[in-house]
Parts: C-alpha cells; sequence; structure tokens
C-alpha cells in the first residue's frame, strides 16, 4: 500500500520521524523517480526536498498498516 505525506516543515519532519521510529516494519519513501529514503532516517528526509508530497510504502501486515495510517493520518495528502 502506497500513500503520499508532505512533510513541508521541519517539525512535521521531527515527529514524523518519531512516528515511524516505533513501527516494527520497514517503511520508505520515494523523493522524484528513483530516490529511495528510510522513512526512520531524519537526516534523509532532510536531505531530500521534503517540501514536496513523498510515496510512502510499507512492510506490514494489516493490522500493523491500520495503526500505523492512523498515527500518520495528519501527514497523509491526496
Amino acid at each position: 500500500m502506497n500513500v503520499k505525506v508532505l512533510l513541508n516543515t521541519v517539525e512535521k519532519v521531527k515527529g514524523f520521524v518519531n512516528i515511524t521510529n516505533e513501527a516494527n516494519f520497514d517503511i520508505d519513501l520515494l523523493s522524484g523517480k528513483n530516490t529511495y529514503l528510510d522513512a526512520k532516517s531524519l537526516l534523509g528526509i532532510l536531505s531530500c526536498d521534503f517540501r514536496k508530497p513523498l510515496e510512502l510504502s510499507m512492510m506490514a501486515d494489516e493490522e500493523e498498516r491500520e495503526e500505523f495510517m492512523t498515527k500518520i493520518a495528519q501527514y497523509i495528502v491526496a
């Protein structure tokens, strides 16, 4: 399952990374066409153009996915 997230301020990036670090599964962000970032890495996210929506993908079971999506709801964009 892929969703788009917008982390357009440093504060949002920090909050997002705090949430992702609580997850027990892999979470990646896609910036551009070929740049994959570890969603648990503050420096990794800050190194890209995080002002534009990033595509998030995760390797989690259905229950973990639903719980995680609830936690990051404020960052999800259409």
